[in-house]
């Protein structure tokens, strides 16, 4: 969940403790690209197993505001997706998704204008096409990715877009020529991402010591241009960090974010409190199975409680790898709430 791209300020979110304000849902585990650091081919469950029709109208009714489609895998290869995306529309919820790009094109970003869409996230990882491509292994992606961006400015002109960009090794040292981009596309932020749990696309020593020493180029070019960064501070190397995204300054995080949000995977039904725990053991994590028990009843339910006190006493090891606008988000609630 990130702020900036939030209608409510922050005083508004928190009239919505102990609500599902901002749901996370992941279709489907299929995909048409083949990232190089990404395992979702090796999860057996695949196609979405539940009713998301009925989900949407049991989070209507427990007062959530958002609704991100997000993978898994890519979000648009769900026949369904726009008839999620109306009627989602018709509930008066908000509709944020993130996509690859390459099932958009110009007629289905017609067709999105008619939605109550706040937010896009496009992955892009290099301002090079053939950087792009080979670290998602999916020829001509880079193209169709980039004439969408515009498209969706044309077509859906109030939208904010944002530019996932997972740093590693092969491309940290062109971050300045990636900011660049926003000379011809026309996106409103870039959401640096370090790359995680796999080390094989880690930063060399020298690469974070370059990167360090050119973070006020990096701040400087982007307000030059007018485009922002998602969460303000891109000083991952502040604090040392493994080569598998595990950050030390996370020691003593105090997650609320249970109490505002939740992660459901539909390919197994199963519902988490982020999108980070999706990535972790389910043994821990798991909250509840929509197969087994209706929305409601998972979320207040005994297992979410259980959850909520230990991650909000900084019991759990997910801080370590948690995203920066989750983090954000937690120090902004403590921040307002004066603790």
């Amino acid at each position: 969940m990130y702020l900036k791209l939030i209608e409510e300020i922050p005083n508004e979110i928190l009239t919505y403790y102990e609500k599902p304000f901002y749901v996370y849902l992941s279709l489907s585990n299929l995909c048409n690209a083949s990232c190089e650091f990404c395992d979702v081919r090796t999860n057996k469950e695949k196609n979405c197993s539940i009713d998301v029709f009925k989900l949407i109208d049991e989070l209507t009714n427990l007062g959530t505001k958002y609704i991100h489609f997000t993978g898994g895998g890519e979000p648009f290869i769900n026949d369904k997706i726009l008839q999620y995306m109306d009627y989602c529309t018709k509930k008066d919820l908000n509709i944020v998704f993130i996509s690859n790009g390459y099932n958009l094109n110009e007629d289905k970003i017609k067709q999105l204008s008619n939605y109550n869409i706040k937010a896009v996230f496009f992955s892009i990882d290099s301002y090079k096409p053939d950087v792009h491509d080979s670290l998602r292994r999916l020829p001509g992606l880079w193209n169709r990715v980039t004439n969408n961006v515009n498209l969706i400015k044309k077509y859906i002109p109030n939208v904010k877009i944002v530019i996932n960009h997972v740093l590693n090794k092969k491309n940290i040292d062109d971050f300045e020529k990636f900011i660049e981009l926003k000379k011809k596309y026309n996106f409103d932020y870039i959401n640096p991402i370090i790359i995680k749990d796999y080390d094989e696309l880690f930063f060399t020593e020298q690469q974070i010591i370059n990167y360090n020493k050119n973070l006020s180029n990096y701040y400087d070019l982007a307000k030059k241009l007018g485009v922002e960064f998602l969460c303000n501070d891109i000083n991952f190397f502040k604090k040392s960090i493994s080569t598998l995204g595990d950050r030390t300054n996370n020691n003593d995080l105090r997650c609320i974010y249970p109490s505002f949000c939740s992660f459901i995977d539909a390919p197994t039904g199963f519902v988490y409190p982020c999108d980070c725990s999706i990535h972790r053991d389910r043994t821990i994590y798991k909250i509840g199975e929509l197969k087994e028990n209706s929305m409601d009843e998972i979320w207040n339910g005994e297992k979410r409680k259980i959850l909520k006190k230990k991650l909000l006493n900084s019991e759990l090891n997910c801080k370590t790898k948690c995203d920066e606008a989750n983090c954000q988000f937690n120090y902004c609630y403590f921040n307002q709430r004066g603790k």
